[in-house]
């Protein structure tokens, strides 16, 4: 699903709580600023009516100057009237413990709802005012709120978080009349749902449903009114989409509606539906064991026209034990774990002539958490038989070619791209290398890199070694550089063998 550059908000907790982020920077008294700052907030602050406990942390970035954090936690459900006080407390607070060339940042968090402490009081009330209009539903979580800053540069902006899916739609609304009341210039507005929300909350997750009045990807750093939408039409698409199958993921916005149903059967349908109510909206829509993603780095979104051929192919690529496709207009990545399989439907995918804009097709295992192929690595965690086949439309049979000649050497990998031409393959021991020499001896192509390792010998036995003109060629040294014994003699094993 297209579930990149979306705002997030904080996480709900149990206990109301202030959060206060205090930066401090400039001269002191004492020689670690930012580490006596902490330690002074912490005492202070603990001493407020209402707080509950204060967790401090300071930096100390040059020799009496330092940058200090500090989370205020009140206690449950303080009034409208004790909050405002308490948030003012702690602008006094900072003011008073201001210094010449000390600086002051802050940022608060009551019954899960972040907001700014302003150098103003007035500001602070503009501020809780829209936080008050939240606060005590208990239909919402938490929420995020941010004054205008620069003159109008950034805008304000007004998230919710909202406890129950059916809510969605209700909690948009909310923040609709919340911002309406704020009487700031087109701030960002976003109600969000999380199945299981996360204790702490990252940039990078992402709400399972969603409605913003910003267009996902688009850069409204500046406050440019372009960003800026109505998605009443898109919301009213969902509805009838919701009505009528099971939509497990959602992301709703001006001019775009993007939805994952539970039942991939359900797509066709729940594509019409929606074009239908919002026929000037791009709707994509994916489901069950595909999902489309949206390229990263890439502030251009595509349309639902643009994976047309990614489709096509997933529907070739949905066959037994595979267990998820991720698309974008240009990738299409097959969960399968089976060797045979993998194979299989990676032949199965060549056969169907893949065209553009399909770039990139890969069939293996899940990849590592960071995005790599890990397959190399899969016998220390136990999982020794696996295989990927990764390439280019063009080259992608040599790739599957490859890859069958691995099918003894697991864990393995063939990666075959006109940039960049890989494998990897794994020997239980030295006494392999003419078995794996004569298997790949006929098909690898030139300019391989070839990245051989023994089994539970770890890293360090990996060879680097590269297929010239019919030899193999080590790595030079890198200045510094001292190899292993294993690798060492890996590579002279697989020299030998290769080049006669």
């Amino acid at each position: 699903m297209l579930w990149g550059r979306r705002r997030t908000l904080t996480a709900a907790v149990t206990a109301t709580t202030l959060t206060a982020v205090l930066l401090v920077s400039g001269c002191s008294a004492n020689v670690d600023a930012g580490t006596a700052g902490a330690a002074r907030a912490e005492h202070e602050l603990s001493e407020l009516r209402g707080v509950r406990s204060v967790r401090g942390s300071g930096t100390n970035n040059l020799p009496f100057a330092g940058t200090v954090q500090v989370t205020v936690t009140t206690d449950d459900d303080l009034s409208d009237a004790d909050l405002r006080r308490v948030t003012h407390e702690v602008g006094r607070w900072m003011h008073d413990a201001t210094t010449a060339g000390t600086t002051y940042s802050a940022s608060v968090e009551a019954d899960g709802f972040d907001f700014s402490v302003k150098g103003r009081a007035a500001e602070n009330d503009q501020l809780l005012a829209v936080v008050d209009r939240l606060r005590g539903d208990d239909r919402w979580l938490g929420g995020k709120v941010t004054a205008p800053a620069g003159s109008g540069i950034r805008p304000g902006s007004v998230g919710l978080d909202v406890r129950e899916r059916a809510d969605l739609v209700r909690g948009w609304g909310a923040v609709r009349e919340a911002a309406d009341a704020s009487g700031w210039r087109s701030p960002t507005l976003t109600a969000s749902h999380w199945s299981t929300p996360p204790t702490d909350r990252l940039p990078s997750d992402e709400a399972d449903l969603q409605i913003s009045d910003r267009i996902a990807g688009a850069d409204d750093s500046t406050g440019a009114d372009d960003t800026v939408g109505d998605p009443t039409p898109e919301i009213a698409a969902y509805e009838r989409v919701l009505a009528a199958h099971e939509v497990t993921r959602a992301s709703v916005t001006p001019g775009r509606l993007l939805l994952h149903m539970t039942d991939l059967a359900d797509v066709g349908d729940a594509t019409a539906i929606a074009q239908q109510a919002a026929p000037d909206a791009q709707v994509i829509v994916d489901g069950g064991i595909v999902t489309k993603d949206e390229p990263r780095g890439d502030d251009d979104l595509p349309d639902a026209a643009d994976y047309a051929e990614a489709d096509r192919l997933a529907a070739v690529a949905i066959r037994p034990d595979v267990t998820a496709v991720s698309l974008t207009p240009t990738v299409v990545d097959v969960t399968v774990d089976d060797p045979d399989q993998v194979l299989a439907t990676a032949t199965a995918l060549a056969a169907a002539a893949p065209a553009a804009p399909v770039e990139s097709i890969r069939v293996g295992p899940q990849k590592a958490t960071d995005g790599t192929d890990d397959a190399a690595d899969r016998d220390a965690a136990g999982d020794a038989d696996r295989l990927s086949v990764n390439g280019s439309p063009a080259l992608l049979g040599t790739s599957i070619q490859v890859g069958a000649t691995l099918r003894g050497f697991l864990p393995a990998s063939s990666e075959q791209f006109s940039t960049n031409q890989s494998v990897t393959a794994t020997l239980p021991d030295v006494g392999q290398v003419p078995a794996i020499v004569a298997a790949l001896r006929p098909v690898l192509p030139d300019g391989t890199g070839l990245h051989v390792r023994l089994a539970d010998r770890g890293t360090g036995s990996i060879t680097d070694l590269t297929l010239h003109d019919g030899e193999l060629t080590a790595a030079p040294l890198r200045e510094g550089e001292v190899r292993g014994g294993d690798r060492t003699d890996l590579e002279r094993a697989l020299q030998d063998a290769w080049n006669g």
